[in-house]
């Protein structure tokens, strides 16, 4: 009887790990989608995005939008602040980010050479929530951009960008800071950290 109750957890943990890389292979399939786009409707009409900003925003906003839950990632960026902010305040909080992102990504784009844009074969991954999805860019100049996107299953192989790390500078963790700053900078005044961290990222994009 033991024998065959190992078999089981053998078959069962062999049957868990395959499912694992299948679902790991999710996260690079969204990741490569993404990409492709970003080439395709963005990168390759660079010349004509360059002098059009709104456009640029709205077409990242529809390459991102349906891969990036702005409003879990704000809830992070807020911290232990996110608990203390009022419902409006947190969508207030989520709208900047998302701006943010937009513009942020947005404006790389700009400079990246749409024949070198490469999402390497997944490497190990740590057993968590979240899978490493690793990608090289280069810059017209030559310049290469290590970018690590971290994905998570929503359900259903329903993957979306948790956090994203460009050359080892870690975007959420980052903006974290940045806004705990704010709230020192600005008495704990939620409101007031918001709109201090908006213009402070404005002045940065400008």
């Amino acid at each position: 009887m033991s024998k065959v109750i190992n078999v089981m957890f053998l078959v069962g943990a062999l049957f868990s790990s395959l499912v694992w890389a299948d679902n790991e292979e999710g996260a690079r399939d969204t990741v490569v989608k993404v990409v492709n786009e970003f080439r395709t409707q963005i990168v390759a009409d660079k010349a004509e995005l360059k002098n059009n900003p709104a456009l640029l925003s709205e077409k990242v906003d529809k390459i991102l939008t349906p891969v990036v839950n702005f409003d879990e990632f704000a809830k992070r960026v807020m911290g232990k602040y996110y608990r203390r902010a009022t419902p409006e305040q947190r969508i207030r909080f989520a709208t900047v980010t998302k701006e943010t992102l937009l513009k942020t990504y947005g404006g790389s784009l700009l400079d990246l050479d749409p024949s070198k844009i490469k999402v390497l074969p997944l490497g190990p991954q740590n057993r968590s929530d979240e899978i490493r999805v690793d990608v090289t860019f280069q810059q017209d100049t030559g310049k290469l951009i290590d970018i690590n996107f971290y994905m998570e299953d929503y359900g259903n192989n329903n993957w979306k960008l948790s956090n994203v790390v460009v050359s080892n500078i870690n975007f959420g963790l980052t903006f974290r800071k940045q806004f705990g700053v704010m709230m020192q900078q600005n008495s704990n005044n939620i409101d007031a950290a918001i709109t201090a961290w908006k213009d402070s990222l404005s002045k940065k994009q400008s």
